[in-house]
Parts: C-alpha cells; sequence; structure tokens
C-alpha cells in the first residue's frame, strides 16, 4: 500500500494543469504588483507574498477534503479526472481567476458526463477514459463535487479578505477613485481513490463502492478569486462572496443527498446545473455592483482618504485603516498629499494624526517615525504624489 500511495502522489506531477496553476500563481502576483507600482509608485505586497500565502490553506484544506474523501470512499475512474482536467484547461484558456472555480469546472464535468455520446475513437486510452466517464457513479461524483464546493467557501470565507491589493481606478466622470482587488489562486491537493488494479481491495465498508480494486490519485483542484471591490469595504465584501458561496454549497449538497437517498442521477445533474449558474450569476452580480453602486473609496471633503495600508510599516502599526480619513497632521490641516507630507517634515521622529473613522467619528493617533521606516510611513492615499496617471478600470 506504501508503494501504491506514492504512486497516487505522483500522478499529480503527470498532470498539466498542476504546472499550469503554478504559472497562473506567479503571473498573477507579478499583474498585482504592477498594478500597485501604475497606482502608487509601490508595491504593497511582495511577488511570491501571494503564492506564499495561498500554500498553507491550500494544504490545510486539501488534508482536510482528503481525510473525507477517503473515509467515505469516494472513487473517481481515470476518465473522469481527464475530463475534469480537460475543463480546468478550457476555463484557464480564458486567463480570468473568476471563473477558476471547481463550480464551473467539476460543474461542467458533471453534464458532460451525462451527456456524453457512445463514441468509439479506436485508440485504447481514450476508449477507456470515454467508457468511463459513461459509467461513472454520479452520486460519487457529486459528493466529491459538493465537497470541492465547500472547499472553495472556506477557503474564500476564511482567507480570501487577506492581502487585498489597493489601486486607482477612473470613475465614470473621469476622477480618481480607490479600489481593491481580491485576487487569489489556490491549488488544493486532494487525495482519493481511482478504481485500478491497486492494493485497496473492494470488501468491506471501504470503499463504499464494491466490485473494484483501487489505487490512488493525488489531484490539484484549482480554485480562484478575483473581485474588484469599489462599494464598500473589502473584507466585507469579501465575506459577502463567501455567503454567497455558501448558500450554493449547502443547496448542492441537499440536492446530492436527495439523490443518494432515491438513487436518481438527475438530481446530481441538478445540482451542477444550479452550482454552475449560480457562479455564473456570482460574477455578474460583482459586475453589477462596480457598474451601479456608488465608489466607497472617494475624495473626502477634507483631508486625505486612505486606500490602502502598506504592512509592518508606521501607519499599520498606528492601526490606521483602509476608508479612514486623514483630516489633520501634527494640528495642521492639508488638502494635498505634498501638504501633508510637508506638515509630517515639522516632527521627523514623531507624527500626531487626527482620523475619522469609518462612522464619521474623530481620534487620534501617535506613533514613531525611525530610521529606516518608509519615508511615506506606509500610506496610500487616494491622490499620489507627484502622479496624474490615467488608471483604467478592469
Amino acid at each position: 500500500m506504501v508503494i501504491d500511495i506514492l504512486k497516487g502522489i505522483l500522478t499529480m506531477f503527470y498532470n498539466p494543469i498542476f504546472y499550469l496553476l503554478w504559472i497562473g500563481l506567479v503571473l498573477f502576483g507579478y499583474q498585482r504588483v504592477r498594478r500597485e507600482r501604475i497606482s502608487f509608485g509601490i508595491k504593497v505586497f511582495g511577488m511570491f507574498n501571494n503564492v506564499f500565502a495561498c500554500f498553507g490553506p491550500s494544504l490545510i484544506m486539501g488534508a482536510g477534503a482528503t481525510v473525507v474523501l477517503l473515509v467515505t470512499g469516494i472513487a473517481l475512474p481515470v476518465g473522469v479526472i481527464a475530463l475534469l482536467s480537460a475543463c480546468y484547461l478550457l476555463i484557464m484558456l480564458s486567463t480570468q481567476l473568476r471563473y477558476l472555480s471547481p463550480s464551473i469546472a467539476a460543474g461542467a464535468a458533471i453534464i458532460i458526463a451525462f451527456i456524453f455520446p457512445d463514441i468509439h475513437t479506436g485508440m485504447t486510452t481514450i476508449d477507456h477514459w470515454i467508457d468511463d466517464i459513461r459509467h461513472v457513479s454520479f452520486v460519487a461524483f457529486g459528493t466529491f463535487f459538493m465537497l470541492s464546493l465547500l472547499v472553495e467557501c472556506l477557503l474564500v470565507y476564511i482567507w480570501g479578505g487577506q492581502q487585498i491589493s489597493p489601486r486607482l481606478i477612473n470613475s465614470k466622470r473621469g476622477k480618481k477613485a480607490g479600489a481593491h482587488e481580491a485576487s487569489k489562486l489556490w491549488i488544493v491537493p486532494l487525495f482519493f481513490l481511482v478504481p485500478m488494479n491497486g492494493s485497496v481491495g473492494h470488501a468491506g465498508w471501504w470503499p463504499l463502492s464494491n466490485g473494484f480494486d483501487f489505487g490512488f490519485v493525488l489531484f490539484p483542484l484549482g480554485v480562484g478569486l478575483q473581485q474588484l471591490i469599489t462599494h464598500k469595504l473589502p473584507k466585507s465584501a469579501v465575506r459577502d462572496t463567501g455567503h454567497w458561496l455558501l448558500i450554493t454549497t449547502i443547496a448542492t449538497g441537499v440536492l446530492v443527498g436527495v439523490a443518494a437517498y432515491f438513487d436518481l442521477d438527475v438530481i446530481v445533474i441538478l445540482g451542477a446545473v444550479i452550482a454552475l449558474l449560480s457562479r455564473l450569476c456570482l460574477v455578474i452580480y460583482h459586475y453589477y455592483l462596480l457598474d451601479y453602486k456608488p465608489l466607497y473609496f472617494q475624495e473626502a471633503a477634507e483631508g486625505l482618504k486612505v486606500v490602502g495600508i502598506i504592512p509592518n510599516s508606521p501607519a499599520d502599526r498606528m492601526h490606521i485603516k483602509p476608508g479612514e480619513v486623514v483630516w489633520r497632521v501634527n494640528d495642521q490641516s492639508f488638502r494635498t498629499e505634498t501638504e501633508f507630507y510637508f506638515a509630517l517634515q515639522q516632527n521627523v521622529a514623531y507624527c500626531k494624526l487626527q482620523i475619522i473613522d469609518h462612522c464619521g467619528e474623530s481620534r487620534f493617533v501617535k506613533g514613531s517615525i525611525h530610521q529606516g521606516d518608509y519615508h511615506k510611513i506606509g500610506l496610500l492615499f487616494l491622490e499620489p504624489a507627484k502622479r496624474n496617471q490615467y488608471v483604467k478600470a478592469k
């Protein structure tokens, strides 16, 4: 069994989706740094911060899902894994993280498996895959699908609000406004059973599917999050997305449970259609928020609106939050970023800021400025200094 487990782990390295996901993770990190430099002339997070930040959650969720898959004995044949990989490949051609979701990839794979025609190509491997797809257990596939939706929901809800990237955009009226982009890519390793000549027999309660011997496979489940937020605070907006995904997961889980109880494959298909449409509707809803909801990060009547905070900077240590307004510095008022830093230089080692919080309440924060700190103390304002660059919202 140890040898079969090692072989199962190696299967992930045979899958081209694994390498394409890692390439995408690095490229999206580079794209994020580039956007931040265009908007503020400085990077907020390093290029590989997103890589390391997504590594831990991916392993945690992969380990939890793997336990469930192995305990329940969910098994997917090789042909279905190939179909799921093909669906992921087609989605990745869009180069949009917002579509990289098991709701779409696995949902589409279930629908395709249900309607797949009985064809023969003359190529032994392809014909075996087609036979696997046409005779897959939809209850097992639906359970795998529901679990992947739960993984996506928990990733977005727990970790989706971390390291959100601030940026500047142009409003419909041509004025600058602040925005945040939640851009994440998790590569979740799922270890589960696959019918083949392996060391796991079919006798007993594990696995639940009888009649086969089983080996193992490790599949890289790609989960993407891409949400441009302009209408409210970013963490709250990502939490709303998590709520949407949770409702979709619960609805799909209920349908899969009904399908298992009554042994009706068509109900699993219905669940896949609902989950897929729900995910696409979520994308449309995000576009609706961009087009019709008022901008949250607009110019303040007095002072400067904070769009972002550089981590570990003096502003971060003073607990200033995005969306707040810096009203006065060292008891001096100002209207531009240049005036702010001029007033800040009145005391080069210590600063006192008057802040207007999200509720309109005023408070004072104080902090020391040490040698080696960011010369702009880590505040990213709506009006960037020495820049008047057109930034197009995407």
